[in-house]
């Protein structure tokens, strides 16, 4: 049965079970195979993850390639992510009047530690991938080659540390969490950006759309709203603020189209609320506290 759902894993021996991340129940329900993998939704809290998904070391493999595979030019990922990162950055600067320390995980080519660098913080990265690496350290930034894990912070470092679009990708969500509280400095900031896939993958299935928006194995997990906050509580966080953020601008006609329509609506519809609906399906900002 296995071969079923392991296609990008080289054996059986390459894939793992795991739990929920949230709160730890083995008790699951399938929501749909894609690329050859399980996407379920727990029965216990609502989360939705990949199972079994390939081993640790598959997937730094995986990853070497990942971010020039996506999109190649870097210039590309800037116009992607501009419109997210200033808006992320206002956000601290609300936060901070003093400019601070920041850590972005995952932080790419390194645009939104220019802009954050611009205003006057000191500003550092980390990342899996290699080219990803060189070019930012090219436009002078302080990024290091590797994972939280591999890059071992003193405990209270940072003011503010901030991953877009990576908690998804982690195997193990609540682990990184938790070493990121370490991190930061007390009455620190988290600030996390993050897809919402389900939504859309429902009604595509209900018109009988097929899709590979989950992109497992590269996604492993998939945030809505409450299990965002849930999984922040349970690290230590506190003071949750999800916003819509901004909308990202993707390559392609088409693609930028629909992405720009829905997350204008959210945008609207979030502002029209008082911040009281949030639209599923679309990428949200995610703000919390270390206390």
């Amino acid at each position: 049965m296995a071969d079923n759902y392991k296609q990008n894993a080289s054996s059986a021996m390459d894939m793992q079970y795991v739990y929920c991340n949230i709160c730890c129940s083995s008790e699951e329900r399938l929501i749909v195979i894609q690329n050859g993998y399980r996407i379920v939704r727990c029965k216990g809290c609502g989360f939705v993850y990949v199972n079994p998904r390939p081993t640790v070391e598959i997937l730094k493999q995986l990853y070497l390639s990942y971010l020039p595979e996506k999109i190649e030019d870097p210039l590309l990922w800037d116009a992607y992510m501009k419109e997210v990162f200033a808006k992320a950055a206002n956000m601290l600067a609300r936060r901070f009047p003093k400019a601070g320390s920041v850590l972005d995980i995952g932080c790419g080519y390194g645009f939104f530690l220019l802009q954050m660098k611009k205003r006057g913080w000191q500003t550092h990265g980390m990342d899996v991938s290699e080219t990803a690496v060189s070019y930012a350290s090219g436009q002078g930034l302080d990024v290091t080659l590797g994972t939280l894990e591999d890059v071992k912070h003193k405990d209270n470092s940072f003011d503010v540390v901030t991953l877009f679009y990576v908690l998804e990708h982690l195997p193990d969500p609540l682990k990184a969490l938790k070493e990121i509280r370490r991190i930061l400095k007390p009455n620190g900031l988290l600030l996390l950006r993050l897809p919402h896939t389900t939504p859309i993958v429902r009604v595509l299935s209900l018109l009988g759309i097929k899709n590979n928006l989950y992109d497992p194995p590269f996604h492993l997990n998939d945030f809505s709203p409450e299990t965002i906050r849930a999984l922040l509580r349970k690290a230590g966080f506190d003071n949750i603020c999800i916003s819509i953020g901004g909308v990202t601008r993707p390559p392609g006609v088409v693609t930028r189209f629909t992405t720009l329509f829905f997350g204008f609506l959210a945008e609207a519809s979030y502002r029209i609320s008082f911040g009281r609906f949030l639209l599923p399906g679309v990428a949200k900002t995610i703000i919390a506290e270390k206390r």
